[in-house]
Parts: C-alpha cells; sequence; structure tokens
C-alpha cells in the first residue's frame, strides 16, 4: 500500500469539493438538488443512520453524564479547581491512549471496538448511579469513575469516524461527518436540559438515564455489519503510531487544519465546565437553570452543523471556518461579561453556532485531506485536542477562583480570535486556493 506522503514544500491540494456525479434514485428519497436531500444526503442510507442513531443515545448519555458530575463536583467541592480536577482525571487517560486508538481502529473490526467500548461506558455510568443512589458519592469516586471513563471512551470517537467510511461513498463522507457533528449537537440541546430537570428533582435519577441510554446505543449497535480492518499493516502498534504522526506532519494542510482545530477546544471551549460557576456565582439562578445553559450552546450548535452539512463540499469552507472562528471568541467575550441570565442565554446560543459550524468544517476538511486508510490513527490525533482541554481548564479553574470566571473566560476569548485570525497570514494557502475535486488515494 502506498501513501500519499508530501513534503512541508508541496502540500497536498485544498480539497472541499466533490464532483462525482450523483447516483440514481430510485428509493423516493429526497433529491440532492433540494435543502434538504443536500443537509440529509448521509442519512437516507439505512446503515449509516442506524449508527448515528445509536450515537445519539451514546452521546445523549455523556451529556447527561458530564452535566451531572460537574454539577456534583462543584456541589460537593464549592471550588472551580476540583470541578477541572475531574474533569483532567477522565482525560489523562485518554490523552496516553488516543494514539494507539487510532491505530486499533485503522487494524481491527470497527463494530467489535464499539461494542466493548460502549459496554465500559455502560457499566462506569451505572456504578456512579449506585454511588449516588446509596448516599456515599465523593470527588475522589467521580476522579476514579472519570479515569475508568476515560480508558474506554478514546477508542469511540476515531472508531465511529473510520466506521463511516465503511457505510457511505467518500462522496458523501462529508455530509455524514457533518450530520455526525449536527447529532451530538441535538445532544447538547436535549440531554442537558433532561440533565437540569432530573438534577433538581433527583440527581440519581439524571445518572441512571445516562446508563439506560448507553444500553440504548449497544441495542443498535448490534444490528451493524462488521467493520473492515482497515489499512493499518503489521510493523507493530508504535510503527503504526509513527506512521499517523508522520503523515500529519509532512501535510501542511493537515497541519494547519490540525493547528486551527487545537486553538478553539484548548481556549475556548473549556467555558463549558464553568458553566456551574457561571450559574451559582455570577448569573445567581437556581440549578434546574444550568441544564438550560448548556441547552442554549446545543440550540446554536445544532443550528451550525445543520448549516455545515448544506455546505460540505463548498469551495467557501475554508473562509467560512476562519470567519467563524474569530466569531466565537468575540461572542465567547460577550458571554463572560454578560450578568442577565437571558442576555447570556443569547450569547451561548451564538457561541455554539460558531463554534460547531468551525469544528465541523474543520473535521470535514481533515477527513477530505485524508488517506481512507488513516481515517482512525488521524482522527484520533485530532481528538486529542479535546483530552488536552482539562489540562487547560485546569489553570483556567485556579484563575476563576482568583481572579473571577467572568475576566477568565473573556480573556480565553481574546486569544481565540487573535489566534484564529492570525491563520490567514500563517497558513495563506488554505483560504486562497481554489477547489479541487476530491481523489480517491494511490
Amino acid at each position: 500500500m502506498r501513501l500519499r506522503n508530501r513534503g512541508k514544500g508541496s502540500p497536498a491540494p485544498l480539497t472541499t469539493a466533490v464532483s462525482d456525479p450523483e447516483p440514481a434514485n430510485p428509493t423516493g428519497e429526497l433529491p440532492k438538488s433540494s435543502i434538504l436531500g443536500r443537509t440529509f444526503a448521509a442519512l437516507a442510507l439505512p446503515r449509516f443512520r442506524n449508527l448515528w442513531l445509536g450515537m445519539l443515545f451514546s452521546m445523549g448519555g455523556m451529556q447527561i453524564e458530564i452535566v451531572a458530575k460537574s454539577w456534583l463536583a462543584y456541589d460537593l467541592s464549592g471550588s472551580a479547581f476540583l470541578l477541572g480536577l475531574v474533569a483532567l482525571g477522565r482525560s489523562l487517560p485518554q490523552i496516553i491512549l488516543s494514539p494507539f486508538a487510532g491505530v486499533v481502529a485503522d487494524r481491527f473490526d470497527r463494530r467489535k471496538i464499539l461494542l466493548v467500548s460502549q459496554t465500559c461506558m455502560l457499566l462506569v455510568s451505572l456504578a456512579a448511579a449506585i454511588l449516588v443512589h446509596l448516599g456515599i458519592i465523593q470527588v475522589w469516586h467521580l476522579l476514579a469513575l472519570g479515569l475508568l471513563q476515560g480508558i474506554a471512551f478514546p477508542f469511540t470517537m476515531p472508531t465511529r469516524t473510520a466506521f463511516m467510511s465503511d457505510l457511505v461513498e467518500r462522496k458523501d463522507m462529508a455530509n455524514a461527518l457533518a450530520l455526525d457533528s449536527t447529532g451530538r449537537n441535538l445532544n447538547l440541546i436535549v440531554a442537558p436540559s433532561i440533565a437540569g430537570i432530573l438534577l433538581a428533582y433527583n440527581p440519581m435519577l439524571a445518572f441512571y438515564s445516562s446508563a439506560l441510554m448507553y444500553a440504548f446505543a449497544l441495542m443498535l449497535l448490534y444490528n451493524l455489519p462488521g467493520g473492515s480492518r482497515g489499512g493499518a499493516g503489521k510493523s507493530g502498534t508504535f510503527a503504526e503510531m509513527a506512521v499517523g504522526f508522520r503523515y500529519i506532519w509532512s501535510n501542511r494542510i493537515l497541519f494547519a487544519l490540525m493547528a486551527m482545530s487545537a486553538v478553539p477546544i484548548l481556549l475556548g471551549m473549556p467555558f463549558q465546565q464553568l458553566l456551574p460557576v457561571f450559574q451559582a456565582d455570577v448569573l445567581m439562578v437556581g440549578e434546574s437553570r444550568l441544564g438550560f445553559m448548556f441547552a442554549a450552546v446545543g440550540i446554536g450548535a445544532l443550528v451550525g452543523s445543520l448549516g455545515a452539512a448544506y455546505f460540505a463540499g463548498s469551495a467557501q469552507m475554508a473562509k467560512i471556518q476562519l470567519a467563524c472562528g474569530v466569531l466565537f471568541g468575540l461572542v465567547l467575550i460577550g458571554f463572560a461579561m454578560s450578568t442577565m441570565y437571558v442576555v447570556a442565554l443569547a450569547f451561548l446560543v451564538l457561541i455554539g453556532l460558531f463554534s460547531q459550524t468551525y469544528l465541523t468544517i474543520n473535521r470535514s476538511l481533515l477527513m477530505l485531506n485524508t488517506d481512507p486508510a488513516l481515517y482512525g490513527r488521524v482522527t484520533s490525533v485530532q481528538i486529542m485536542a479535546w483530552y488536552f482541554m482539562p489540562v487547560s481548564l485546569l489553570p483556567m479553574g485556579y484563575l476563576a477562583d482568583r481572579i473571577g470566571v467572568d475576566v477568565t473566560v473573556a480573556g480565553a476569548g481574546v486569544l481565540v480570535a487573535v489566534l484564529i485570525a492570525s491563520a490567514a497570514f500563517r497558513f495563506p494557502e488554505l483560504f486562497l486556493r481554489h477547489s479541487t475535486p476530491a481523489q480517491e488515494p494511490a
């Protein structure tokens, strides 16, 4: 197998449009020339639809669990620093295992990997529910359960992304990725709202609901066919990891997209983990309102990811990404300075809109410019930024305790806007190239 491995002096062409002919449509599905048909094209495929529905339940369970654990950690400790420490405990094993998970996704049966990882997530969530039910939950329990969850979760995202290439054609990959983001963002609306209501009524129910949703996700995974074993060779796990890192480093376009992915994730997105602090100390509203704050982000994120699905393959994807990244930083500043709950909700909607449009387009461009044999490894490297997010959350939590959460998040917004805007000067070829048709790998 030959991989396209270009030096930095001759970057890969930026793939932002797909020109493959549309297949015949004898099933009565929405034509792709219509707005709905173009936006939801990949969902017309039954196998991808099954994977997508399973993802809805899985990510719904995770979102409920994140809101519940964030609230519980702050309720038990009263410290933003300890809230960040709980998130860090979940991310440390993910940082370590993520490159290994990418190799696994490229080498083994992807359906079986998803079944194992989701079963582990179910068991960890059920253990948390039982501890809350018994009334013995403590902060160290949240840390320990976060570590266990961090061992299982890194195998989910790269495997599911690589599995999509087994279920959809390459020309539909950008749309499938955008719809995957849409489903996750839909959960940012529904799941946190459910979590907030359940927390106000009985926190135990929030944790049991999370476990139940993982169980539904497992049921849907059983209906999928076995995934391919990808394209990883047999030269050893660490050697295969090195192949992925070298591939990204030697391709200037991929390297630029990776860098632009890390900035908003590490500096901007930690604000979500600090929402309980805003709810209690800045906006001074009850915990039932916390769920609606997460949901406001989800509403904007849903609209943003649907927009990204519609523009999948557009020649303007990179420029839209740049504009949304700068706007994300600016509205983050606006939210941090808000003292009225309604105004804060409006800014949270805009934060979700711009951040998810940016991140969804970035993910699509990454996959469109990656050899399919390396989908798992490239995805695992990109996802590592999310696992490093609690590392940046820790100092942000410390600063929030010392100088105020509003000043801390506003400063992060300034950095996001400035650094993303500078990408136009650092990587001009990413935004000035004309679109070219997607090419199959050599």
